[in-house]
């Protein structure tokens, strides 16, 4: 690793006294994400993070974005606060290169080709799944750099209401109250939620006034087990949110307006003691529109279909199939005209995963058929071998790719109908065990990317530019993390290396745009019986802010406190300040990030 290299050495030396990691994952967690079926972390061979409603609320946070940065190698960019546009990079891929589900359901917009996370409600949130690394033979198009599942709260207990209310810095305002209830056989929740800030400032230039942003929303979610084993639930949100924002010039837009909506539903059949099949159905709608003032500007709208059908069969004590067909169907529709405005994708995949002697093998490819680019093949392998009692080696390889989206095709006066598919494939090589109290992780990899797509002259000299397949590139990085618990103390953080390099044209040698090339954060939390307290470090390094890297933004850190005192069984109050020492520091060019600022809040949770 060319410019990892003088790193890795002081890394390793800094390794045995970092308590550093990922959230409160343990590796007995349970996860679904990362090969399509139920496994716990330990058995996973993959590098996964796992972040549950108890560690949301203990991390006072306030948007997806904030729970997402804590996590290992995950980089957030921010136009301006909270609401205001966000991009997730993991292991220095971009935010198209991300999948986002949200049970198991395609969501965002297909004009753009992303989620867009600032509309991810997280009050609405019951555990999120992170999965690193490419992920394209199980789940096809977007997941390149990875998966992101996010599941939304589940009823447990017998029938009781919950609240929270928080008020702090910026006029800012939280409201979630809800009903939930249930057992192993049936299950209940339903919530509805506010969020309204009046914001600051989002740009350095431009109108000198603050930006806000109103957030409401509605999610409910039931479910019944049957006593052969069989399953059937539903699930239902809706968000609507609007952003204000300056516009680049007087008659650019300067308020936006976003409503998505999911709707769900998703049974299981238990065949036999060995075959189960799985099936859900979905729809998301997305819808953006822009206002100058009180004028209409644009609409943008997406809605997305899609079904599978998974059947996971067991073969012998330690064998297992995974296979299946995903369809989805993409229709848009705008103020602007489009050539295409629909698209209908047609998916097979199988997964196997077996023992063979001590080692942990998993094979899995999938076949994508798109009716704008064609067939599409992409595979995974990934190879676990225990090297003593505490200590398991991890190898894995895997290909992918990402469909160009319709305005990379067909935006009226600009998109290219020509455009191929990005391409990747990654290496990733693991350690991972337990010492002393103290589960640990180091893992490093490599992701090359092939006909990426950017903006490019359509000839020689030409004023015109359109996507194009130009681009390549190559991702190396070092990932450590840990975690540990000792007696009322709760540690865990991480630390990440990242060399994202451009591979062709004139900023060949240059690092990838909006970058950091380290990533830091360490938690810190004590419980002194009915008090909680605990600290967040946060660092990234410099990024640049274009491919030619002829300017840039400097590294950062912050830290934030927090407390929660449980004053009755049902009763809690929490506290927060957020970049405590009041950091300037910025993300994307030109838009401010948020000074120190205070959020309490009142909690209402019977147990």
């Amino acid at each position: 690793m060319t410019q990892l290299s003088s790193t890795v050495l002081v890394a390793a030396c800094c390794y045995s006294s970092l308590v550093v990691a990922q959230q409160t994952t343990t590796l007995n967690t349970v996860l679904v994400t990362a090969s399509r079926t139920a496994q716990s972390v330990d058995e996973a061979l993959a590098s996964v993070t796992v972040i549950t409603r108890k560690d949301i609320e203990r991390s006072q946070a306030i948007t997806v974005a904030d729970i997402l940065q804590k996590t290992p190698s995950v980089m957030i960019t921010n136009s301006g606060g909270i609401g205001k546009a966000s991009s997730v990079y993991i292991r220095g891929t971009s935010t198209n290169d991300l999948l986002i589900l949200v049970d198991g359901i395609r969501v965002g917009s297909a004009t753009l080709g992303q989620v867009s996370i600032e509309e991810l409600n997280l009050s609405q949130i019951e555990r999120i799944e992170i999965v690193r690394g490419p992920r394209s033979s199980l789940y096809g198009s977007d997941a390149a750099g990875g998966v992101i599942q996010i599941f939304t709260r589940r009823g447990v207990g017998k029938l009781t209401p919950y609240f929270t209310v928080s008020a702090g810095s910026d006029d800012t305002s939280l409201a979630n109250i809800g009903f939930q209830g249930g057992d192993q056989n049936r299950w209940f929740n339903v919530a509805a939620s506010g969020v309204t800030t009046d914001g600051f400032d989002a740009k350095t230039s431009g109108d000198d006034d603050a930006d806000g942003y109103h957030n409401k929303g509605l999610q409910l979610r039931l479910g019944r087990r049957f006593d052969a084993g069989h399953e059937v639930e539903g699930l239902f949100s809706i968000t609507d949110s609007e952003n204000e924002f300056d516009g680049s010039f007087a008659t650019s837009p300067d308020l936006g307006d976003t409503l998505t909506k999911v709707l769900a539903a998703r049974g299981k059949i238990t065949v036999s003691e060995v075959w189960l099949v799985d099936l859900s159905a979905g729809r998301s709608l997305n819808q953006s529109k822009s206002f100058v003032g009180n004028v209409f500007n644009s609409r943008f709208e997406t809605i997305r279909d899609s079904f599978t059908i998974q059947n996971d069969v067991l073969i012998g004590d330690e064998s297992e199939l995974v296979f299946g067909v995903d369809y989805v169907s993409d229709q848009i529709d705008s103020s602007y005209t489009y050539a295409e405005t629909k698209r209908h994708i047609w998916a097979g995949f199988a997964q196997y995963q077996f023992a063979l002697g001590r080692s942990d093998l998993q094979f899995s490819i999938r076949v994508d058929d798109n009716e704008q680019f064609g067939s599409h093949t992409t595979g995974g392998v990934a190879w676990g071998i225990p090297l003593n009692d505490d200590i398991s080696f991890i190898a894995s390889y895997g290909t992918a790719f990402k469909a160009p989206s319709f305005n990379d095709l067909y935006y009226p006066n600009s998109g290219n109908a020509e455009l191929s598919p990005e391409e990747s494939d990654a290496y990733e090589l693991s350690l991972r065990g337990k010492h002393n109290g103290v589960n640990w992780q180091t893992s490093v990899y490599q992701t090359t990317f092939d006909n990426m797509i950017a903006w490019a002259p359509i000839a020689p000299g030409s004023s015109t530019w359109k996507p194009s397949n130009i681009n390549s590139a190559r991702i190396r990085g070092l990932e450590l993390s840990a975690d540990y618990q000792w007696q009322q103390w709760s540690l865990d953080g991480n630390v990440a290396f990242i060399d994202p390099e451009n591979r062709s044209g004139v900023n060949k040698g240059n690092r990838l745009q909006r970058r950091a090339d380290r990533i830091a954060n360490i938690n810190i939390d004590r419980d002194f019986g009915a008090l909680a307290l605990g600290t967040t470090l946060h660092a990234e390094g410099r990024r640049y802010t274009s491919n030619s890297n002829t300017r840039s933004l400097a590294g950062f850190g912050t830290v934030d406190l927090r407390a929660a005192y449980q004053f009755a069984p049902a009763w809690q109050v929490r506290a927060k300040l957020s970049n405590l020492l009041n950091k300037q520091y910025q993300t994307v060019s030109g838009y401010n990030q948020s000074g120190s600022t205070a959020l309490f809040t009142l909690a209402y949770q019977p147990q």
